[in-house]
């Protein structure tokens, strides 16, 4: 009997050394497979090993790992966290102004890490990311050169990118809201005329220069010894700051008290053009490159300055640094809740590793943000009979604006998503303006209009065979009030002519949203 109990203990033993020699070449197969690491420039090495040391203990270069896991954010000041105030003093000094702080979004989301690293820095623009190329910034390292040594320290799961606002010959945002809003202290007239013609030449610069910035990060992760899987990369695009339609807000705080010192016609070129222009460009860098992409675009949308719950600081002087041109720098960024929307859309980013692209907004005016998987894809609400489109009456979005029939054109005030999830349906001009039956009145011949989106049963929608309808109410539909050009959008009796309206796909060489200049809307204070 002992003869089999020592023989199946031997096979045992064998087994398990043969599987702990299989576990073990699976466990250090990928490591096998990593690139070597580049070795760093003597003055980078030093201050790579000091900073191990500071970490481990030791300055020795670790198996990743065996390293502390991080999060690292780059860009420019949309991300360093200017605007929200509890700045790294070394970073909001003469020499420095970086502003970097400390309840920027990084610091706030929920992805699990040892440590975080926001090297982003206000006026970063793409060249600033590229280790080696001897762009600084005040007396900061390189953030290409700061990212190469945080790579070889830790673990780096997550580099989170913001840039391409202020490359040089791009849409550089410093200078012209500067302009914009100087020109509305001074009263000399809206500043759009300058900048509407060459807006998207800009953007192309823009575009290449992220294209350049991403290349250059993830060379610097490979020289550090990363493969692809190693880490996640994410491009986030910029949501604009404000809109013209602040005078809706009930606490509506004044021009001058709330800082929304830009004459509205400027706001409307922002929102309305050179902010999706912009979008447009960053997402195109982001997947010209492969890289995962984050839509935050309309994530503002119904939070811009001096609206209700503002998630970003108006045109703000800090006192004590006047007559200085930085008394204005935090002027127009995200505040404290902005950075909390962007952690907000990160986080549910980086649980999602399969989405590619996501879009985050806040649909009902909720003050917290949603992410949705992919880009919003936009439609008509056109009447299959006439051919006419619902159109945003004077490219307006103001609580109230009338919705009327118009020929499609494919601009944005004739634009509409569809939010299976709510049944709302969101004007393209604004994500936080929804298709609302007025008055909440359910019968026949009750007008629709824009409202502020709120999630209630007069603006949910169900699309179906038979039309638009108001969800709970089947008998009735969207239809427009006879067949002429600004025929009113109303509520009809479904299965007649009017009825026939539906969510129809767009395809438009130059969208009027784009390529006129009627995005002005009808507000020119």
């Amino acid at each position: 009997m002992s003869t089999p109990r020592k023989r199946w203990t031997a096979i045992t033993a064998a087994a398990a050394l043969t599987l702990l020699a299989l576990s073990t070449a699976v466990a250090a197969a990928p490591a096998a497979e990593r690139p070597d690491i580049v070795p760093l420039p003597d003055h980078l090495e030093a201050v790579r090993a000091a900073e191990a040391t500071e970490l481990y203990g030791s300055p020795d270069l670790l198996p990743l790992e065996d390293r502390q896991t991080s999060l690292v954010s780059m860009g420019d000041s949309e991300i360093s966290g200017e605007g929200v105030g509890n700045y790294d003093p070394n970073t909001h000094r003469k020499g420095n102004w970086c502003d970097r702080s400390y309840d920027q979004a990084l610091f706030r989301t929920g992805i699990e890490s040892d440590v975080q690293y926001n090297v982003a820095c206000s006026g970063g623009a793409s060249p600033h990311l590229v280790e080696g190329s001897g762009q600084r910034q005040w007396d900061e390292l390189n953030q290409g050169d700061n990212l190469a040594i945080k790579a070889r320290n830790t673990h780096v799961k997550l580099v989170w990118i913001v840039v391409g606002a202020n490359d040089e010959g791009g849409i550089e945002f410093g200078p012209v809201a500067t302009q914009c809003a100087t020109q509305r202290i001074l009263l000399q007239g809206p500043c759009w005329p300058d900048h509407t013609e060459d807006w998207e030449a800009r953007v192309d610069v823009s575009r290449q220069g992220v294209e350049t910035a991403i290349d250059a990060v993830r060379q610097t992760m490979t020289d550090a010894g990363y493969l692809a899987s190693d880490y996640d990369m994410v491009v986030m695009s910029y949501p604009s700051p404000g809109g013209p339609d602040v005078e809706d807000n009930p606490n509506f705080p004044g021009w001058w008290r709330g800082g929304c010192l830009l004459y509205l016609a400027d706001a409307a070129f922002a929102r309305n053009k050179a902010v999706p222009l912009f979008e447009e460009g960053v997402r195109r860098a982001a997947l010209n490159k492969d890289v995962r992409y984050l839509n935050a675009q309309r994530l503002f949308d119904g939070h811009g300055v001096c609206e209700a719950e503002p998630w970003a600081r108006g045109v703000y002087a800090e006192v004590g640094l006047l007559p200085s041109e930085h008394a204005f720098r935090q002027s127009l960024h995200p505040n404290y809740r902005g950075h909390g929307a962007f952690a907000q859309c990160i986080t549910r980013f980086y649980e999602h590793p399969e989405w590619e692209q996501a879009t985050c907004v806040d649909p009902a005016s909720t003050g917290a943000a949603e992410l949705y998987e992919g880009l919003f894809e936009f439609t008509d609400v056109k009447h299959t009979g006439s051919g006419r489109c619902a159109d945003a009456e004077g490219y307006d979005s103001r609580n109230g604006t009338d919705l009327l029939a118009a020929d499609c054109d494919g601009g944005r005030n004739q634009g509409f998503w569809y939010d299976e999830r709510r049944g709302s349906l969101h004007v393209e001009l604004s994500h936080d303006r929804c298709v609302d039956v007025e008055g909440g009145t359910m019968r026949a011949g009750t007008a629709l209009v824009l409202w502020d989106c709120h999630g209630g049963l007069n603006q949910e929608f169900v699309v179906s065979h038979a039309g638009i309808h108001p969800v709970g109410h089947s008998d009735l539909c969207l239809g427009f009030e006879g067949t002429a050009i600004a025929a009113p959008l109303v509520l009809t009796a479904c299965g007649t002519a009017a009825s026939a309206l539906t969510l129809a796909e767009r395809d438009y060489a130059d969208p009027a949203g784009y390529g006129y200049d009627d995005w002005i809307g009808a507000s020119v204070y």
